[in-house]
């Protein structure tokens, strides 16, 4: 991985994948009317928005990947260390996308669902314990069945939400991943009223582009950097005023204390404090914690005391 996140691109051979990927990047990757002009795993960096973030092209995914067909194992294994997937196919083939989606839950990628809410504390004896306060629709016995099948004789197992017989597998099995994902139809150009209709009324949440024509690839882009839930803040040095010139890229959800250990363990433990400017700031160079939450555009300088 290189970067600040890693997104693949997943579709059926001639998809556009690869002019896709060297139009969004510096990548040059085999452009050609026939399958399987990927046959390695071709890597790119798309800049955008200060965020550098890794593309990958891989070989064209067919029915019956997930066993191992048309290089289909090695795809699937780049598919779940990435941060997004990006199911990508045609106008023509817009049907394909459930067959990807299958081959990707088949092989233990989750595409946009979170992991159970079932806590599992393995013991020496005792059986079976399970402890739940929402009512399930599933009976103990069954649940404890399906527990067995996965070799958990001894457990007490907290079902934290309404579950069902999947989600139970996935949370047994130990072996699901779970990540983004990004529907994009490819050669819009193609693009009639009757497909449109078509593609509108069998798929939700599409993205229309042409790789080819450079077509609906910014608001692609942006797409991409939602789902991957970036933010910029911009690093302020004592010794300087205010600006946008030290961009680093984090993730929704991080503290001011998150920002200092990605800049290195001895920062972390160094500084105390902070001073915010710009967005989340109630005035300029207002004084917060550590814990304060970052927001996109945030300006921040760091100081080992309140008033250093």
């Amino acid at each position: 991985k290189q970067g600040d996140a890693t997104v693949v691109l997943v579709g059926p051979p001639s998809s556009g994948k690869s002019t896709l990927i060297n139009r969004l990047t510096n990548a040059q990757s085999k452009v050609a009317p026939y399958e399987f002009t990927t046959v390695t795993v071709i890597p790119g960096m798309m800049e955008y928005r200060n965020a550098k973030i890794q593309i990958l092209d891989v070989p064209g995914l067919i029915k019956g990947a997930r066993l191992g067909k048309g290089r289909g194992k090695e795809v699937l294994s780049v598919a779940r260390g990435a941060d997004l997937i990006l199911v990508i196919t045609d106008v023509e083939r817009f049907e394909s996308v459930k067959e990807i989606i299958d081959e990707l839950e088949g092989a233990g990628v989750r595409l946009n669902k979170t992991p159970p809410n079932i806590m599992v504390d393995k013991k020496i004896s005792g059986g079976i314990v399970l402890r739940s306060n929402i009512k399930q629709e599933l009976d103990n016995e069954t649940i404890k069945d399906i527990a067995r099948e996965y070799h958990f004789t001894n457990a007490e197992i907290a079902l934290n939400e309404r579950v069902d017989i999947e989600k139970l597998m996935d949370k047994f099995s130990g072996n699901r991943v779970y990540r983004k994902s990004l529907t994009v139809i490819n050669k819009a150009e193609k693009l009639n009223d009757n497909l449109k209709n078509k593609i509108a009324k069998n798929l939700k949440e599409v993205t229309l582009i042409s790789a080819q024509f450079s077509l609906g690839l910014e608001e692609l882009k942006a797409k991409i950097w939602n789902c991957l839930e970036f933010l910029t803040v911009y690093l302020v040095k004592s010794d300087e005023k205010p600006s946008t010139n030290n961009p680093v890229i984090v993730k929704k959800g991080y503290t001011l204390k998150n920002v200092l250990e990605l800049l290195g363990k001895d920062k972390s433990e160094y500084y105390k404090k902070a001073k915010i400017w710009g967005s989340g700031s109630k005035f300029k160079g207002q004084e917060v914690s550590l814990t304060t939450l970052v927001e996109d555009n945030m300006q921040v300088g760091f100081f080992r005391t309140l008033h250093n």
